[in-house]
């Protein structure tokens, strides 16, 4: 499929009505057999993410879980597979919002098509994304630092982990948020760009919060302000955007999905059990530290969100004219 055709679909799909899973769909379904989670590179956060879910559903189930990883090309490996599988009930995959919403308005032909491929079961968890600078860095708040940007256009230049990952995307939308002009360098990688960050090669950096709080702590980073609509517990003293009157910069998301024409009682049963693993004082305690939000939300809930989110991030990569590499 080409990008005017995906378009195309994408804004068809957009102007209907969800379809929606009824309460008389909840029948009991029980796996016959050991259930699978595509997710992408070992020992990543979505890897370990999902083997955190695997681990308590596969009681509850009755049966194994196991975790397959495919790797490559940003997610889209992972997409791929899940498309191709059969829609069963027996294959999920773990997703975040740049495959589902950011994708599509990336890349001229996507092998998967978002709204027609799959079918949303829950989120797991929503996670800010923490604006930080070096402790060098001559501003000391988020007001200061868009005075220096605007007296000195392409002066103060921020760091990611890759174009179109997460610490890119959410650093073009506060700028586009606040008008200021702050060059982007992408490193290879998180390790890359906190190290980058750290030793004072690049000053500034919007990054997750599992990998900035540490660095916060223990001074090596200083915290301007955090994404969302509440302050962490991690760091409360740490205003969030919409405090500062710069609305919408929003959270990052991790979901599972299943293929397309899976079963409404193998979805609801899934989303079941992963919502009740969410509420385990181990799963919540883990996100806690990381600074992460457990959702554990309904299908349609979620098909609400990635509904939402292909129409805004749609709206920030044609504005930041943002390209994959």
């Amino acid at each position: 499929m080409n990008r005017r055709e995906l378009l195309a679909k994408l804004a068809a799909v957009a102007s209907l009505p969800l379809a929606g899973i009824s309460g008389a769909q909840a029948q009991t379904w029980t796996p016959q057999r050991p259930l699978r989670i595509i997710a992408g590179a070992p020992g990543a956060i979505l890897d370990v993410a999902a083997r955190q879910i695997a681990d308590r559903i596969s009681g509850p189930l009755g049966q194994a879980v196991i975790v397959e990883n495919k790797a490559g090309a940003g997610g889209i490996a992972t997409m791929d597979a899940l498309a191709h599988s059969s829609p069963d009930g027996y294959t999920m995959a773990i997703t975040t919002f740049v495959e589902m919403t950011v994708n599509p308005w990336l890349f001229d032909h996507l092998s998967y098509n978002p709204t027609r491929d799959f079918a949303p079961i829950t989120v797991l968890y929503t996670g800010p994304q923490l604006l930080v600078a070096n402790p060098s860095f001559a501003p000391k708040t988020v007001a200061d630092l868009v005075r220096a940007a605007k007296s000195e256009p392409g002066k103060y230049m921020y760091g990611s982990s890759g174009v179109a990952r997460p610490p890119h995307i959410f650093m073009e939308k506060f700028k586009l948020a606040v008008g200021v002009d702050l060059p982007h360098v992408p490193y290879k990688g998180g390790p890359p760009l906190m190290q980058a960050i750290v030793g004072g090669e690049i000053p500034l950096a919007m990054e997750g919060t599992a990998a900035t709080i540490p660095q916060v702590k223990a001074g090596r980073l200083r915290a301007l302000a955090v994404t969302g609509e509440k302050r962490l517990a991690a760091l409360p003293d740490v205003p969030t955007f919409s405090e500062l009157g710069i609305a919408g910069i929003g959270l990052a998301w991790v979901g599972l999905i299943a293929p397309a024409g899976t079963p409404s009682a193998a979805i609801l049963r899934l989303q079941r059990e992963i919502s009740i693993a969410l509420t385990q004082p181990e799963i919540r305690a883990a996100y806690e530290l990381a600074g992460r939000n457990p959702v554990g939300n309904s299908p349609d809930e979620f098909a609400v969100t990635i509904r939402r989110d292909l129409s805004d991030w749609k709206d920030v990569v044609a504005r930041a004219g943002i390209k994959p590499e």
